[in-house]
């Protein structure tokens, strides 16, 4: 699988405060480079945000809902319990990043990579995902509920107590990633038909329905 990385511009726009910027560009964040900073309390929706890097910055008890981001990198930033609800992402790329509780509910997903990122708790319920890929990621818990998957990868996750209800998981690759207490409707539902797991991880599904795996 493919994934397509940000298109960002040749030259950034540097050393600019998010506010500073969001007020000269009528709200609109384009060709920019964020490093090291404190982003709080900002309550935006319906931003436009394209070509721009956002590096060691943390967003605290921030809302930006029904926002689009295009051509994006977020490198060891903190977007915990971010609300980012109804947002659009397309080529964007989250690594080592902070992402527990953000709330990413009715998302749309276009070539995205989260790597080494931790995820614990966050919300993708909802969403419609094409060309994902999650590396080494935690999700522990993670709300993964009625969503749409399409070429989407976990490659050495934890998804320990993830929510997959109502998530057709056909054709994705669970067998390198943990899954104990894993969340879904019943084994006798469609969301693991067509998975590939682990022979190991085929002993836990079987002990969740009750059967005792001797030998």
């Amino acid at each position: 699988m493919k994934i397509t990385q940000p298109r960002l511009a040749n030259t950034l726009h540097e050393n600019t405060d998010i506010q500073t910027a969001l007020e000269k560009n009528d709200e609109d964040l384009t060709e920019y480079s964020f490093k090291s900073l404190r982003i709080e309390g900002l309550r935006k929706n319906n931003l436009s945000v394209q070509s721009c890097v956002f590096t060691n910055c943390s967003f605290g008890t921030c809302s930006i809902r029904k926002s689009q981001f295009s051509d994006v990198v977020f490198k060891n930033c903190d977007l915990s319990n971010v609300d980012l609800t109804g947002c659009g992402f397309h080529r964007v790329e989250f690594t080592g990043c902070k992402l527990m509780g953000a709330n990413m509910a009715d998302g749309i997903f276009n070539h995205i990579t989260f790597e080494e990122c931790r995820g614990e708790y966050m919300n993708l319920s909802m969403s419609k995902m094409r060309y994902i890929q999650f590396t080494r990621s935690n999700l522990q818990g993670a709300g993964i509920e009625g969503c749409q998957l399409m070429n989407v990868s976990f490659d050495a996750c934890n998804l320990m107590e993830a929510e997959f209800y109502r998530t057709p998981l056909k054709g994705i690759d669970l067998s390198n990633s943990e899954i104990s207490g894993i969340r879904i409707t019943n084994l006798t539902n469609n969301e693991l038909r067509g998975s590939s797991v682990s022979s190991l991880q085929a002993q836990e599904l079987v002990r969740m329905l009750g059967v005792e795996v001797k030998g």
